[in-house]
């Protein structure tokens, strides 16, 4: 009996799905493809000043334009180094690597949850990434240094290795310190469901590299003529200003912090299980109290919330039929629905309608 050619190709792609290698790779691929129409691209409003940083990344003391106002950027400059040390130092060289920097930050947490024997991980990894707010922030700044964030973060929660985990938590406190310490403290909760006993190495040597990260790259930016911390900055807005960006945008800014993902928490199994618990009021937790001290809400936000929900899709036992449950009721839903975010007290969404301003950058002007 002949084949139909059509039944043949189609028997293929069939089986090429049910194997969970090339599976995950297709999930990565279209979270990228999904995320990158819904939410365009958008330039960070300081990317300038960050490539003068990679110009001047062997001292970057030297560099005028991150020494400008109160050089806060100074703490913020791991992509800048890896940028000059790779010699990406004009602007389409620079932004080209950002954009690659945002895309490895979007399927990496795809590529991390991959299991040889099962895709339960890699689909819940999907709608949370394109579900969620962490592509939107990576794709929002390029050119920022949110893309080096995500990458870390989700190596420190993920990888099984603990000192590659390690390595990244020093990575991530050198990067973006406020972020790595809020990050670990929501972390922390999720382990000790997770490992239990077990937690405690894993909690302290954790602990030891964010604060190491933290600490040496403060003393490096002394070094440099010292810079201003998130902190005070965040102390010289009026509290006013704080207030009525939180309580106008809170609805939104909820949202946004885990989109679709919210759907997935408020599964029936998951939400009575110990772990599902704990996740919820976690994730509650950070969307209604950061955005209190963090006037750019959902980008912030959205990063520390990445710390126990990728660490339960990367190590926690999962339900399997409540996740193909899950999947299948939200999967469409997390690759069509846009997810806006909250900075600055406005709602932010790139889109591709300022795709000039893009150009522009790349072209090495300076977009205010």
């Amino acid at each position: 009996m002949v084949q139909s050619p059509v039944l043949t190709r189609w028997a293929r792609v069939t089986t090429a799905a049910a194997n969970p290698l090339y599976f995950t790779a297709f999930l990565a691929f279209a979270a990228l493809a999904v995320t990158v129409l819904k939410t365009g691209i958008g330039i960070h409003p300081e990317w300038h000043r960050l490539l003068d940083g990679a110009i001047h990344w062997q001292d970057i003391s030297q560099s005028p334009l991150l020494a400008e106002g109160d050089a806060s950027l100074r703490s913020n400059v791991v992509e800048s180094w890896l940028s000059g040390a790779l010699g990406f130092q004009s602007p389409k060289r620079y932004l080209t690597f950002a954009m690659v920097l945002a895309a490895i930050a979007i399927v990496l947490p795809i590529a991390l949850a991959y299991r040889k024997d099962n895709t339960q991980r890699v689909k819940l990894a999907f709608i949370f990434v394109a579900g969620g707010s962490l592509a939107p922030i990576a794709l929002s700044w390029i050119g920022g240094y949110d893309a080096v964030s995500i990458i870390t973060l989700i190596t420190a929660v993920m990888v099984r290795k603990q000192w590659i985990s390690l390595i990244a938590w020093f990575v991530l406190a050198m990067n973006h310190a406020p972020v790595a310490l809020l990050a670990f403290l929501a972390w922390v909760p999720i382990a000790l469901v997770i490992w239990k006993r077990d937690a405690t190495a894993r909690i302290v040597t954790s602990a030891l590299a964010t604060i190491a990260g933290a600490g040496a790259m403060h003393v490096i930016t002394n070094a440099w003529g010292g810079s201003t911390d998130r902190f005070a900055l965040f102390t010289a807005i009026p509290f006013d200003a704080l207030w009525h960006a939180y309580i106008t945008m809170l609805p939104i800014t909820v949202f946004s912090i885990l989109g679709i993902g919210w759907i997935v928490l408020a599964d029936r199994s998951l939400r009575r299980s110990t772990i599902g618990k704990v996740l919820i009021i976690e994730s509650l937790a950070i969307s209604l109290l950061i955005p209190l001290i963090a006037i750019d809400a959902t980008r912030i936000t959205g990063m520390i919330a990445l710390a126990p929900i990728f660490t339960w899709i990367a190590h926690a036992q999962l339900n399997t039929p409540a996740t193909e449950r899950i999947w299948r009721r939200t999967w469409l839903i997390a690759a069509i629905v846009p997810i806006f975010m909250v900075w600055q007290g406005a709602i932010l969404h790139p889109g591709w309608g300022n795709i000039d301003l893009v150009q522009r950058a790349f072209d090495g002007q300076v977009i205010r």
